[in-house]
């Protein structure tokens, strides 16, 4: 099975006023959806999993929650190949922003980047994806999350950019040491 990466919007583990789940609960729902593995990455409601049909195991994880919690909002679920390589093309230089998650059947005409004003400053949107957006902001207090809601008119789940490259390299972590795994217990050994 392939690993799996589920993004809870508006989760903060052990935080009662967004009805988030303890870690316990939320790594509990996931073995009772039917994953394999799942361990929770920082207590952003970030979670690496292993299971089939990632995406309604991920809803089933919801559901579970909503149950115990109250908590009922968005996940998005995306592989962990699909993670390295997009965000291993994010401009070195974007050393702060945000990585926004989203699925839109569509997209509106925008010139790239796209600079949404805002009180404080400005929201830059250097990528745009019917699946992801690459933000900035100049200014303080400006988050990706209401703007890109707004632009694209589908509920979004925003992690920070510095977040989503120590997820990759643990990622990256994860699938050497199942590659060296494989290869010493006689199993075949996935090429390089």
């Amino acid at each position: 099975m392939d690993i799996q990466v589920a993004f809870f919007r508006n989760m903060n583990l052990g935080q009662a006023r967004s009805r988030s789940p303890r870690s316990a609960e939320l790594l509990d729902a996931f073995t009772a959806a039917g994953a394999t593995t799942a361990v929770n990455f920082q207590t952003n409601g970030t979670v690496i999993f292993t299971g089939d049909d990632p995406a309604t195991l991920a809803e089933s994880v919801v559901t579970r929650l909503t149950a115990v919690t109250g908590y009922a909002d968005l996940v998005v679920v995306r592989s962990a190949a699909w993670l390295v390589d997009t965000v291993g093309h994010i401009d070195p230089g974007l050393t702060a922003g945000e990585f926004v998650l989203f699925d839109a059947p569509s997209l509106p005409d925008l010139v790239l980047p796209h600079v949404e004003p805002a009180a404080t400053g400005e929201l830059v949107v250097h990528a745009l994806t019917r699946d992801h957006a690459v933000t900035s902001a100049t200014g303080a207090g400006i988050s990706a999350g209401p703007v890109l809601t707004r632009l694209i008119d589908v509920p979004v789940t925003c992690r920070g950019i510095p977040t989503m490259r120590r997820l990759v390299a643990r990622l990256t972590t994860i699938a050497e040491l199942q590659r060296t795994t494989q290869g010493s217990a006689g199993g075949p050994e996935r090429p390089r």
